[in-house]
């Protein structure tokens, strides 16, 4: 029945995962949280169980933006769904009410603070509410990076409700901390919570710490100049700067941050989310509500003050599942800038927590480790990790240190020390120091002790991060352990190399896309999707997606027999949208 739904109205043959086990939590009537990438198709576990239990799902979203975008697809799909927030005039309000009441739609999407209209809550009482999912659930927890006191307090309304509903929350990002906060706020128990790994195999990570930013900004801008792209910039006058330099450079493009009208804010975004402009110039007030899956690439010309927020931003691009990337450009002085948006907090507690956050972004432009891989150990460190291979950092290709006897010697160290420590004991012990604690524990007389004397221990901690990222040792509450796969070293022939002399970057990082595409043909199927969304005033991506449009052009289907076997394709599209893609298809072919 899941996949009849998931097929008909999505045109999708299977899940992806986490998405069977949260539909399944919410049709058993059980609470639960999902944290799955951006792109993961984390709208379809809420969309799907709501068509199937009937009556209404309420979605609780803090982004007003992205609620007409998530209304547009499922209308596009066949699916009627409205939403409700501060930009409609009273008569479009009342009518959607009025609809609500007489049952006519199976979603409806709205903001946190609605809950604080008595009118609201005197309406959603008379409704026939069957499914609630919290959006961007980080949202509600005070460790999240972008907590919204509104949308933890709309809780109480929602528990308040005497309907017999099921709950749902949705993120991409949330850290051990965040998690167990929107549990505990929602009553989600340990079992009922999905976690799908946080990597993107289709995003590059490109780190670069060039004092020509400008310069090396345009030129990526300009290997990419038929794609789609954000760049972030921190602060307004930053990003009306760099307007002026792509203005001079002939770039057509937009910019939006907090100074901005709300009609200009308004009109630059639906011009980028409706591929009438290709570049977006904009602080981080840009982007967490806009749902535009074919962005190409994400740059942020200033460091982020904190992984959440970087993670989240640069996961922008690639939604659909296509190769993009993730250019990171950073100076001495954006640190700075970032401390001095930290001080002016004046609550301690947060200032602390927040140079914490910083101190792990910085760590992240330091590393010589896998740039994905150290993305993934900040959100979920127990998960076992893997080189992504396409990061500027592996390919970098200067593993030229062979540390296999250095290697040994740590596997060794932590085997014979028996009980789990920290990795600043293990590094410790393998330097010789002795302080109160080693020497108390006894660690002085292991027959590892000082085996490493004659390192920096910013040395042997690097060997045992290579080891951590190279997957032979794991750490769990930060404790080390060794894999299974640490016997090849110790036992057999494997050997480890590491990064052992600076790094230097890449000014240029192709990618490709997937083979035997007509690109001709994709230009003029897009041009015909184009006009689609003009005429029906809706995104382009709400129709097809790049994916499903790459597809048409490299299995040219010419009927709509072979129009439903393609990915992307329902039964809705295929019969309002599809025959303006074979036509142009079968034009093309003769």
């Amino acid at each position: 029945m899941m996949k009849n739904v998931l097929k008909e109205y999505f045109g999708y043959e299977d899940f992806r995962p986490g998405q069977r086990e949260l539909i399944q939590n919410a049709m058993a009537n059980q609470p639960t949280l999902g944290i799955l990438p951006t792109g993961g198709g984390k709208s379809i576990c809420y969309q799907i169980p709501g068509m199937m239990k009937g009556g209404l799902t309420l979605v609780i979203s803090p982004l007003i933006s992205l609620m007409k975008d998530q209304v547009d697809s499922l209308n596009a799909s066949g699916i009627n769904a409205a939403f409700l927030n501060s930009t409609q005039r009273v008569k479009e309000t009342k009518q959607i009410e009025k609809d609500l009441l007489n049952g006519d739609y199976q979603f409806l999407y709205v903001a946190p603070e609605r809950f604080n209209q008595r009118q609201f809550i005197n309406l959603i009482y008379q409704l026939d509410i069957k499914l609630i999912a919290f959006d961007e659930a980080h949202c509600i927890s005070k460790w999240g990076h972008d907590f919204r006191p509104s949308y933890r307090e709309s809780i109480k309304s929602v528990m308040s409700l005497p309907h017999h509903f099921t709950i749902m929350a949705l993120t991409a990002t949330a850290t051990v901390d965040v998690k167990e906060d929107i549990c505990d706020l929602l009553h989600i128990g340990e079992q009922y919570v999905i976690e799908t790994s946080t990597k993107r195999d289709n995003l590059k990570f490109i780190l670069d710490p060039t004092y020509q930013k400008q310069k090396r900004l345009l030129l990526f801008i300009k290997e990419h100049i038929e794609d789609s792209g954000i760049i972030y910039a921190s602060t307004r006058k930053q990003v009306e700067s760099l307007s002026e330099v792509l203005r001079m450079e002939d770039i057509n493009h937009a910019i939006y941050h907090a100074g901005l009208h709300k009609d200009m804010k308004d009109e630059n975004q639906s011009k980028f989310v409706r591929d009438d402009i290709k570049v977006m110039i904009a602080t981080n007030a840009f982007g967490m509500g806009i749902d535009k899956s074919n962005v190409r690439y994400v740059a942020h010309y200033n460091l982020p003050q904190d992984l959440e927020s970087y993670y989240q931003e640069a996961g922008r691009a690639g939604r659909d599942g296509l190769e993009s990337e993730c250019l990171l450009l950073f100076s001495d002085q954006d640190i700075k800038l970032q401390q001095f948006f930290i001080e002016t907090s004046n609550d301690e507690a947060v200032q602390e927590l927040k140079k914490e956050k910083l101190n792990k972004m910085i760590a992240y432009t330091k590393t010589k480790q896998c740039l994905q891989a150290t993305i993934i150990n900040y959100f979920n460190p127990n998960e076992h990790l893997s080189k992504c291979g396409q990061c500027s950092n592996c390919l970098e290709e200067v593993e030229n240190y062979n540390m296999t006897t250095e290697a040994k010697k740590i596997l060794s160290c932590i085997v014979r020390i028996k009980t789990p420590v920290h990795k600043l004991t293990i590094t410790k012990v393998l330097h010789g120091e002795r302080d109160d604690a080693i020497l108390h524990a006894g660690y002085d007389r292991l027959s590892t002790f000082g085996l490493l004397k004659e390192y920096h221990t910013s040395a042997i901690q690097s060997f045992i991060e290579t080891l951590l990222f190279n997957g032979f040792i794991f750490e769990q509450q930060g404790k080390l352990f060794c894999h299974e796969s640490a016997r090849d070293i110790l036992m057999g022939d494997t050997q480890v190399r590491t990064y052992y002399k600076s790094a230097t970057y890449n000014e240029r990082v192709k990618i490709t896309t997937i083979g035997t595409i007509d690109e001709v043909l994709l230009k003029q199927l897009m041009d015909v999707r184009k006009r689609l969304s003009d005429d029906l005033s809706v995104p382009p991506f709400t129709i097809f997606s790049d994916h499903t449009l790459q597809l048409f052009a490299t299995k040219k289907p010419t009927s709509k027999d072979e129009m439903i076997l393609i990915e992307g394709v329902g039964s809705y599209k295929l019969k309002h949208y599809c025959p303006d893609f074979i036509e142009a298809i079968k034009a093309y072919s003769t």
